[in-house]
């Protein structure tokens, strides 16, 4: 990314690279394409459906119900063909006949497993029915190659070419017997289409017929005898009438095949949404991911949520916010509070595109209708702005365009200016967002800012817990509880002089009593 360029949602909340896995259980770049730059769903309706036959995907899989695909790539590239008004080959009108049949195939799978997936059933049963071109494509095609049976003129004229072809071969055979010391090889050979034998160069004039070509030496010649020539010519002839026959096939299935493309192209389209479904079951398989229950009313309920991009050593996250209550993070540096923020709003987000989520049952998410996001790896500094005036530019357009149901992520807000200013103007922006009922999930240092999560009756305060022996992070949530920063012990554990640290606690304790004493 370009130095000043804002990061996209997906990038923030690291989705991107979600998306970029599940795409790599897709079987084609299309349907890879078009899983990583759909954009999220808003619609619980939607979503829920979404939701549904990506469970169903994950249920075929776990049950190794087998099934195969076609490479939608291959019948894209055939579009620019047809764009240009070209000839389809025999090959290519075999992908046309393989996509129809893997599609067919893929239907009559579905079926048979009808109870373990009835949404995808019913989705691949919507295919267009094309069943009178899939018959004329095999029965015309065959491994790639016009089928000798495809029309009784071709059958009878491939009958007469290999009737011909022993004749030429007989006749050339019995030369090189008769001839055997004017030959150099009794082994035939192909010249400029035509069958020859290989004679000494010395004995080209001794016998009716032609030379066709001869050797780099100039010692051996191709010559094809008279009485072969005429053969020759019957087999050409044939050979013509059999381009004739074919050249008219593949003129008739190529008009056959652009006549149905619109709805080739529909089919094309529902199997990149099937494939790119089944990628989203696979990664829900690799990750032991569930199906969670969905609501409108803001409620979040995150049972043992692993964030995926943390492996196994993701500390399972624990966390119920009721509609419209908000989290408020405190907590040393370093101790796990924002990945808490990213965890939250990439479950809330991975539901919309369809996932299910890295969490055990009894989770339950809201499928909210904006995201706002203020995160410091997310700020424009672009015109030289300061991070304070670059977070600014953010808040002002969050909080001018805020609407109902949206999810409010805040980490660390305020932090680029006086603590005391940044404080107060980010209680008020906080304030205003709450009451657009957004719900606000931040993270903060400042003192004033945690008190007024104490004070506000739709604020939960959390803490990430520290291990003071170990100097380490353990990145747990704990629940209702405020957080120091623990800036003076973790620089006494860090070997700061004590004399700066006695200092520093001076200045806290003579702070602590000036705001007793005005209160």
């Amino acid at each position: 990314m370009l130095q000043g360029e804002k990061m996209t949602l997906k990038q923030i909340t690291q989705l991107d690279q979600i998306l970029a896995t599940v795409a790599q259980f897709t079987h084609s770049d299309r349907a890879a394409n078009a899983l990583q730059t759909a954009p999220n769903v808003t619609d619980i309706k939607t979503v829920r459906q979404q939701l549904k036959l990506t469970a169903e995907a994950h249920r075929l899989l776990a049950n190794d119900v087998m099934l195969t695909y076609f490479d939608l790539d291959q019948l894209t590239a055939l579009q620019t063909k047809l764009d240009q008004g070209l000839l389809l080959t025999a090959e290519q009108l075999g992908m046309v006949s393989d996509f129809l049949t893997n599609l067919q195939r893929l239907t009559t799978v579905l079926r048979e497993h009808e109870q373990l997936a009835p949404g995808l059933t019913v989705m691949l049963a919507s295919a267009k029915g094309l069943s009178g071109l899939q018959g004329r494509l095999t029965h015309v095609i065959v491994r790639g190659q016009v089928a000798d049976d495809a029309t009784p003129q071709l059958a009878d004229i491939r009958r007469q070419i290999k009737k011909q072809r022993q004749q030429v071969q007989t006749t050339l055979t019995q030369f090189v017997q008769k001839h055997a010391k004017a030959v150099q090889s009794n082994r035939l050979i192909t010249r400029n289409d035509r069958v020859c034998v290989q004679l000494k160069a010395s004995y080209k004039n001794r016998f009716p017929g032609q030379v066709v070509d001869q050797s780099g030496t100039g010692s051996t010649v191709f010559f094809e005898p008279q009485a072969a020539a005429k053969k020759s010519a019957v087999l050409t002839s044939l050979i013509n009438a059999e381009s004739d026959e074919i050249y008219q096939l593949l003129a008739t299935l190529t008009g056959d095949v652009l006549d149905h493309w619109d709805d080739l192209k529909a089919n094309q389209d529902l199997l990149s949404d099937f494939d790119q479904t089944m990628a989203k079951g696979q990664y829900g398989l690799e990750t032991d991911s569930h199906l969670p229950k969905l609501n409108t009313d803001q409620y979040i309920k995150i049972v043992a949520g692993r964030h995926p991009l943390l492996g196994p050593d993701a500390v399972p996250l624990n966390i119920e916010l009721t509609s419209h209550q908000g989290l408020m993070i405190t907590g040393a540096n370093s101790g796990g509070k924002t990945v808490v923020l990213k965890t939250i709003a990439l479950f809330a987000l991975m539901v919309q595109f369809g996932l299910e989520l890295p969490a055990d049952k009894g989770t339950e998410m809201a499928v909210f209708s904006q995201f706002w996001v203020d995160i410091g790896d997310n700020q424009s500094l672009t015109a030289q702005l300061s991070t304070f005036a670059a977070e600014m530019t953010t808040l002002v357009d969050m909080t001018a365009n805020i609407q109902a149901n949206a999810l409010v992520l805040l980490d660390e807000i305020g932090s680029g200016t006086d603590p005391e200013e940044g404080s107060a103007l980010s209680i008020s922006i906080i304030e205003y967002l709450r009451q657009q009922q957004a719900t606000i999930i931040a993270t903060t240092h400042f003192s004033a800012i945690k008190e007024y999560a104490v004070d506000c009756p739709t604020f939960m305060t959390a803490t990430m817990a520290f291990d003071p022996k170990t100097l380490r992070p353990t990145y747990r949530l704990l629940l209702h509880q405020v957080g120091a920063s623990e800036v003076v012990w973790l620089a006494e554990r860090l070997g700061l002089a004590k004399p700066i640290l006695e200092d520093t606690r001076r200045r806290l304790a003579a702070k602590s009593r000036v705001g007793q004493a005005g209160r």
